[in-house]
C-alpha cells in the first residue's frame, strides 16, 4: 500500500479543518486551506468533493460559506478518510496467481493495517499537530 499525494493532502485537509472548527464557529473555505497547507486549489476541490460524499464534512455555500466536520473528531479515522480518497485499503499485491500462504499473509497484513488506521483519530491528529506546532515554535535556533 502506498500513501498517495490525494491521500496525505486529505488528511492535511482534514486537520486544518479540525483545527479550524476548534477555533471559530463557522467554515473554513477551500482557497484557505490550499493556502495554509500548500495544496494546489483544484486538486483540493476535488479531494473535498470525495470527503463530502463520504460524510466526513459538509459544505456552505456563498461569500461566508466553506467546509465544516460532519462528525465530531473523534468519530473519524485515519482509515475514513484515506478510504474515501483512495477506495478500500488494500496491501495485497495485484496477482492471479493466489499462493494459499501469502494469500493468507496478505489478508492478515490488510486486516491489521484498517485495523490500525481505524484506531487513529482525527482527534488524535488534531492532538499531534498542536503539540509539533507548540514545540516548533518554542524551540531555538543555533546559527
Amino acid at each position: 500500500m502506498k500513501l498517495t499525494t490525494k491521500g496525505q493532502y486529505a488528511i492535511q485537509a482534514m486537520i486544518d479543518i479540525a483545527i479550524h472548527c476548534t477555533k471559530a464557529s463557522h467554515p473554513i473555505s477551500l482557497r484557505e486551506i490550499a493556502q495554509n497547507q500548500s495544496i494546489p486549489l483544484p486538486f483540493l476541490e476535488q479531494i473535498a468533493i470525495q470527503l463530502r460524499r463520504a460524510g466526513l464534512v459538509k459544505s456552505t455555500r456563498g461569500p461566508s460559506g466553506g467546509y465544516v466536520l460532519s462528525k465530531d473528531k473523534k468519530q473519524i479515522s485515519l482509515a475514513d478518510i484515506i478510504q474515501a480518497v483512495e477506495g478500500p485499503i488494500n496491501v495485497s499485491p495485484n496477482t492471479e496467481n493466489r499462493f494459499e500462504v501469502t494469500h493468507e499473509l496478505w489478508q492478515k497484513l490488510n486486516r491489521n493495517i484498517f485495523t490500525m488506521l481505524k484506531s487513529i483519530t482525527l482527534e488524535d491528529l488534531y492532538y499531534d499537530s498542536i503539540s509539533y506546532k507548540a514545540s516548533k515554535e518554542n524551540q531555538a535556533y543555533v546559527q
